[in-house]
């Protein structure tokens, strides 16, 4: 039988502790794993027969003291089925000598086993650096015989992932015959989480692969440790949620613990069942509890044990000066401190310890975090104190010392003093912001306690609306609730009924720098407009323009994932940013766009314009620069008209690593200033920033520095006045008359396009805008007035159908080759009626502008 001992690597220094189960070859009963080992004596002091308890330390497979779970079969079963398996528990709960059994269980069927504990990662090191590890242990416990340092190497071409899948199909599947398991164990939600996302897409790709690949039957994964499935899910990863199986640990129940109960019957004769029953009372069958009261009982016998003398021992080890170090204990208070919802957690297991009757609900974050924390567990729909030593030790004190403070009733107090000592206006105005203090209060307070989303939605328009509590209001929202509890409070039943509430909190959310491009913030973006789609009839409080901006700019993130689709994505946004110029979300996106399309000069002029309007945005620009080199090679072609984005990134006398045009899935950029090394061979950059020079959030209710789209250099300037049609009044049966005026100049390369839509779609030409500016279809009537007479009915954009349109002219560039500058006029409305089969006799220009669909 194979147990396991430790091997450490340090890879030079870089690496704090990869620990790795490596398999020796041992006696049946010649290794001592690392914990307490106590055999039983009689009162005599006689050796007898007696089981070992194990404390802070897993189990050898064949110990006597091991408990069988409904587990052990489970995930045993599901490897052998070829199922790919997680165990997240909390910490104690036995994972490590499940596995260890699993393992040994397995080696028995002729399966080959690779355990690798990811728990001592060190963040330092790059996510190939750590591949390679894993290889290596994979080398050493598998006995492979391919030079790990050398393979790599050869394979420098290919990313990271496809180079440790390869190293599993080329080496591991073809040396190693017959099925093999690998268990990843030590897996943490706060561990690195690019190489988790990076590991868990690794292995999505190989079960997808058994499809095409029989080989990859043979190769099986299990996950172990103290996660949260919900943290692991980042963005649209739900390859845990649908593919993998879920093995359920819990505590011992009284029938699986007769093991212990018979190494305490062999020290106490007859008292040994009923002092375990007081034991089991304490600890409810937490394995590490249990086990840590019976070896101290055995280990402290005398023949005079009873429930009294147990209970003084569970006080003394578990709630004295001394328990305060228990290490069991000390996972649950630090889990609890660093959570950023402890105040949340904190509540709720308030209301549980108070006896409330808290359904369980498996959606709820805080209810899975509590239940991973181990301060509670479900019992009949119902959440319970885990056991009773949990109860002793996290009581009302604990809870009262560990809930964060009140600041707001802390600096009302002081509000209160101060009004004492000052006299006056200044007494008068601390003693209403004392008030407005209070009013937050009761509002953030209400939020909290509300059971319904229109209680919510209400609680958090009055806070939006109380003037300096709007920064509080948002992170109320975005900190307070889960992804699944943002979505509900736009999903509502009659939103007509809290319409008001519901714009303003909108209004006050949709422009915050959280919303970046990711699945789960354009699931939240589409929730408020298809909320706000249904107060079309309420159309004074702005619903309609305010549903339309967000809808174009959830659209041209749509066509931005979608191939080949960047200029619709442009498109859109153009819309969006003609609804509103303030919302700095909407300019990165179509820098973004406009960087992907090769607009290098256009991206950087977005990028100036959203930071005037809000400088948090600064890393996420910098990362985009250093990710992109045509847009860092543009920057610092021209690099006085981009002073503001020059300062963000290093000079091309440093080091940078060029890299690929920038993904969709936004990773929040580094802060800190990029470390220079030395000339470059090629165009720039991603170097590792260390420093990013970021300023504090600014609240985006602030009113930022009045600023419009700059153009680059290059482009005529000017602003779009539209002159006709200026109502919906007279309709239009296809011909039509647009007239406008430009300010700016008009170079030879440059021209208009007259652009209809149907509202929620995006821009679309009525004309060849290239065709109709060569040939003056487009006439100049002088003081800067121009006019198009085009047919309309059959325009991309229209499509011969009647009914109510947005219509915009645009300037374009019509030489060399027909290019959108995204710079067009604030729509206006028009009527199209469709002519039915004829149009009158009345021609017109084709349809289908140039480059726009």
């Amino acid at each position: 039988m194979a147990l396991p001992s430790e091997f450490s690597v340090d890879n030079n220094g870089q690496i704090g502790k990869l620990t790795v189960k490596v398999r020796e070859p041992s006696a049946q009963n010649g290794v001592n794993p690392v914990g307490e080992s106590l055999k039983g004596t009689d009162h005599a002091g006689t050796d007898i027969k007696s089981i070992d308890f194990f404390v802070g330390g897993a189990l050898p497979p064949d110990s006597p003291a091991y408990v069988k779970r409904s587990a052990d079969d489970e995930l045993f079963n599901s490897i052998v089925d070829g199922q790919f398996c997680y165990v997240f528990a909390p910490h104690h709960m036995g994972k490590s000598s499940l596995m260890l059994r699993t393992d040994w269980r397995l080696q028995q069927q002729g399966f080959n086993t690779a355990t690798v504990d990811v728990s001592g990662i060190d963040t330092s090191i790059d996510i190939a650096q750590l591949y390679l590890l894993v290889i290596k242990r994979l080398k050493l416990q598998l006995k492979l015989s391919s030079d790990p340092d050398l393979w790599w190497a050869e394979q420098a071409s290919l990313d990271v992932q496809a180079r440790f899948i390869n190293f599993l199909h080329e080496v591991v599947l073809v040396e190693v015959q017959g099925p093999i398991v690998i268990f990843l164990d030590g897996i943490n939600s706060a561990l690195y989480p690019a190489f988790l996302k990076s590991i868990f897409t690794t292995i999505e790709s190989i079960y997808s692969a058994r499809k095409s690949d029989a080989a990859y039957t043979r190769l099986t994964f299990a996950l172990l440790g103290v996660a949260s499935l919900t943290d692991l899910m980042k963005d649209s990863d739900r390859f845990l949620l649908t593919c993998a199986h879920e093995i359920e640990l819990n505590d011992f129940s009284w029938e699986e613990t007769q093991v212990f109960q018979q190494g305490l019957q062999a020290v106490g004769a007859g008292g040994g069942e009923a002092i375990f029953a007081r034991i089991f009372y304490w600890t409810n069958g937490h394995p590490y509890l249990t086990q840590k009261l019976c070896s101290t009982v055995i280990k402290m016998w005398d023949g005079h044990w009873n429930d009294e003398r147990v209970d003084e021992l569970v006080v003394r080890l578990f709630h004295s000066a001394t328990g305060h170090h228990e290490p069991n204990l000390q996972f649950v208070k630090d889990d609890v401190r660093t959570s950023p919802r402890r105040r949340n957690l904190l509540s709720l297991y308030r209301d549980v310890y108070r006896a409330k009757q808290i359904t369980h609900n498996e959606q709820s974050r805080d209810q899975a975090w509590l239940k991973l924390i181990g301060l509670v567990r479900a019992e009949n729909g119902f959440l319970k104190i885990r056991n009773e030593i949990y109860r002793l030790v996290f009581n009302p004190d604990w809870i009262k010392a560990t809930m964060p403070v009140k600041w707001v009733y802390f600096i009302a107090t002081i509000s209160v003093i101060l009004v004492l000592l000052l006299v006056g206006g200044i007494g008068l105005s601390i003693q209403q912001q004392n008030q407005r203090m209070a009013e937050a209060q009761v509002f953030v307070d209400s939020f909290k306690s509300a059971t319904n989303s229109e209680q919510r939605l209400t609680n958090l328009a009055k806070l939006f609306n109380l003037s300096g509590f709007e920064d509080q209001a948002r992170r109320l929202f975005f900190e307070e609730l889960s992804p699944d509890d943002q979505r509900a409070l736009f999903e509502l039943a009659n939103p007509q009924t809290v319409d008001k509430q519901l714009i303003t909190v909108i209004r006050g959310l949709y422009t915050d720098p959280y919303l970046v491009d990711n699945s789960q913030n354009n699931a939240l973006l589409e929730a408020m407009a298809q909320s706000l789609d249904q107060l079309k009839n309420t159309s004074p409080l702005g619903s309609i323009e305010l549903g339309m901006e967000i809808s174009q700019w959830r659209r041209g993130r749509e066509f931005y994932h979608t191939q080949d689709q960047y200029q619709r994505a442009i498109d859109a946004y153009n819309v969006a940013i003609k609804m509103n110029d303030r919302n700095p979300g909407t300019y990165f996106d179509r820098g973004r766009a406009f960087a992907a399309l090769g607009r290098p000069n256009q991206a950087l002029a977005d990028f100036i314009t959203l930071i005037n309007l809000d400088d948090s945005w600064q890393p996420r620009v910098q990362q985009t620069l250093l990710s992109d080199g045509e847009l860092y090679a543009a920057l610092w072609a021209e690099e006085g008209a981009y002073e503001q984005l020059v300062t963000l990134v290093p000079t091309p006398t440093h080091t940078p690593t060029p890299t690929h045009t920038p993904t969709s899935t936004h990773t929040p950029a580094p802060t800190g200033t990029p470390t220079a090394t030395s000339t470059p061979t090629s165009p720039p950059p991603t170097l590792t920033p260390t420093a990013t020079p970021t300023a504090s959030r600014v609240p985006i209710s602030a009113t930022p520095t009045p600023v419009g789209p700059t153009p680059p250099p290059s482009i005529p300037t000017g602003t779009f006045t539209l002159l006709m049609p200026l109502s919906s009044a007279e309709p239009s049966y296809g011909p039509t008359t647009f007239e406008w005026q430009w300010s700016g100049p008009l170079p030879p390369d440059y021209g208009f396009e007259v652009r209809v839509w149907r509202e929620g779609e995006p821009p679309a030409g009525v004309h060849n805008a290239v065709l109709d500016n060569q040939n003056d279809t487009i006439t100049n009537l002088g003081n800067n007035t121009y006019k198009l007479e085009t047919n309309i009915k059959d325009a991309f954009g229209v499509k011969g159908q009647s009914g109510e349109y947005l219509w915009t002219v645009a300037l374009v560039r019509i030489s060399p080759k027909y290019t959108d500058l995204g710079l067009q006029a604030p729509p206006g409305r028009l009527l199209f009626a469709a002519p039915g089969g004829s149009d009158g006799g009345k021609g017109g220009g084709g349809g289908g502008g140039v480059g726009i669909d």
